[in-house]
């Protein structure tokens, strides 16, 4: 008799065991959430693109303008700022822009896009520098992590490389 109930003890066992491990981590993610944010740890301005500066109001989207981003010592990225093209009530297929960076009202960079309506093409322009405070490239951008344009939550994020000697 004990012979056929220690295999099924043993069975149950591991089952209780996979079940546990399995639950385990979303019993604990609040704790672990609430411990993390109580180091102070955030991710680095580098990959969000910083905070939001300004937003400008255009009818059917709005341009959110985020501070400049200066890289750390051992980042391999030139400083940029980050522009966010977010859809209001209808998302346009082309952008044509003249665009205020630092505030101090006159336009800085003139962009130029358009949204293919294939969504697995990439969009296509350019961005040109009225200034000497920013750098002009053409979208897209291959290997740049301080030019790039990429679509993340429905809004376009464009990133501006600030021009060599005029870092903030």
């Amino acid at each position: 008799m004990r012979a056929k109930i220690l295999p099924v003890l043993a069975y149950m066992g591991a089952a209780a065991t996979l079940v546990l491990a399995a639950l385990t981590p979303f019993v604990l993610m609040g704790y672990f959430s609430r411990l993390v944010a109580a180091t102070g740890i955030h991710v680095d301005p580098v990959y969000t693109g910083g905070t939001v500066a300004r937003t400008l109001p255009r009818g059917a989207y709005q341009i959110d303008i985020y501070s400049p981003v200066l890289p750390h010592a051992l980042q391999h990225v030139d400083p940029f700022v980050q522009i966010a093209f977010r859809p209001v009530s209808a998302r346009p297929t082309h952008f044509r822009e003249a665009i205020d960076l630092d505030g101090a009202g006159q336009p800085d960079v003139q962009v130029s896009f358009t949204l293919p309506a294939n969504a697995k093409l990439r969009p296509a322009g350019d961005v040109v520098a009225l200034n000497g405070k920013y750098q002009s490239f053409r979208i897209p951008v291959a290997g740049s992590f301080s030019q790039l344009m990429v679509e993340a939550n429905g809004a376009m994020l464009l990133r501006v490389p600030l021009a060599e000697g005029n870092q903030p």
